[in-house]
């Protein structure tokens, strides 16, 4: 066997392993806090070793981080392989980022569920879900910029972005608290149907 053959080999050791202490570690954050989760638990879950867990990761808050990074690096690399900029709002089409980020939520629940509604940032250290919401941010902002120079903003870019960006990450935490009542798609269309209609029309106070 050759020298490559064997460090794919280890290489995929490696990353089952870590997937192994991952899903154990997502697992046990469905049921309890962070701080009420020790090493021994997490290894015992994955039925790894410590020391093999302490190759890999500091500690449970060394191992959240790669985590968040590493699932937030996919959603990125999503949205960068996935991007329209000749993007034409049609209302009876959900807007392609809205379907790309509810279907990966989706696809993802338990992630995104301890992500979104399981994570005290004094607790962890860091606010983890701010990290999605600057995803999303990022993604509308490079939207905007891509316009025609004609194409301006009739409100500050800064206040658009902020009002934007919260408001589908905000429905993006209550959908998983509801229990993802409506499918990906519903929620993509609704976001897009009112992003369209702007908030008074949407509720029918323009409509004569």
């Amino acid at each position: 066997m050759s020298v490559q053959q064997n460090q794919l080999i280890t290489d995929r050791r490696i990353a089952r392993t870590k997937q192994f202490i991952s899903e154990a570690f997502l697992a046990l954050l469905l049921e309890k806090d962070i701080e009420g989760i020790v090493i021994k638990d997490i290894t015992e879950r994955a039925n790894v070793n410590r020391s093999t867990f302490y190759a890999y990761y500091s500690d449970k808050f060394d191992l959240l981080d790669h985590m968040v990074k590493d699932k937030l690096t996919q959603l990125t690399a999503l949205i960068d392989a996935d991007r329209n900029e000749s993007y034409i709002p049609d209302f009876n089409a959900p807007d392609p980022f809205f379907v790309l980020l509810f279907s990966h939520v989706e696809e993802n629940e338990a992630f995104y569920r301890v992500l979104l509604t399981r994570i005290n940032p004094a607790t962890a250290g860091a606010d983890y879900a701010a990290f999605l919401l600057g995803v999303i941010r990022d993604t509308f902002y490079a939207r905007i910029t891509a316009l025609s120079m004609d194409q301006k903003q009739a409100v500050p870019l800064d206040l658009l972005l902020d009002y934007i960006s919260f408001s589908t990450f905000h429905m993006a935490r209550k959908w998983l608290e509801q229990r993802m009542v409506y499918s990906s798609r519903h929620m993509a269309l609704q976001l897009t149907r009112m992003s369209i209609l702007g908030t008074y029309d949407a509720m029918g106070m323009l409509r004569a």
